[in-house]
């Protein structure tokens, strides 16, 4: 799979395209994702859908800052799963499905904050 930059466009926007600004809210993606992401993965192994649904919250906002639509879109499901305590079942399948893009996509971050 081939790495490419992320256009970043409301951020660049919002920020006036200040690469020390990008930069900063790129490490703490780096940082903070990984983090959570380990706790979203525990509390789903460990059947806990409550608190896998306010951690899905947590790391969604990080992906749709970015614009990273797609991995936020698969989190918004996992929140309201296990928000609603509806189809919990679907949850450890759509984990999955975050899983197979995750290191893509950490790579891809990685890759813009080298560009910017």
């Amino acid at each position: 799979m081939t790495i490419s930059t992320l256009p970043l466009t409301d951020l660049r926007e919002s920020f006036d395209n200040d690469a020390a600004i990008l930069g900063s809210i790129l490490d703490m993606f780096l940082v903070e994702v990984p983090q959570d992401y380990l706790l979203l993965h525990q509390n789903i192994k460990n059947g806990d859908y409550h608190a896998a649904g306010l951690q899905a919250h947590k790391v969604k906002s990080s992906y749709r800052t970015l614009g990273i639509n797609d991995m936020a879109s698969i989190l918004q499901k996992i929140e309201d799963s296990a928000k609603n305590n509806e189809n919990t079942e679907m949850i450890p399948e759509l984990l999955s499905e975050f899983n197979e893009k995750y290191e893509h996509v950490n790579n891809q971050v990685a890759y813009t904050k080298e560009q910017l």
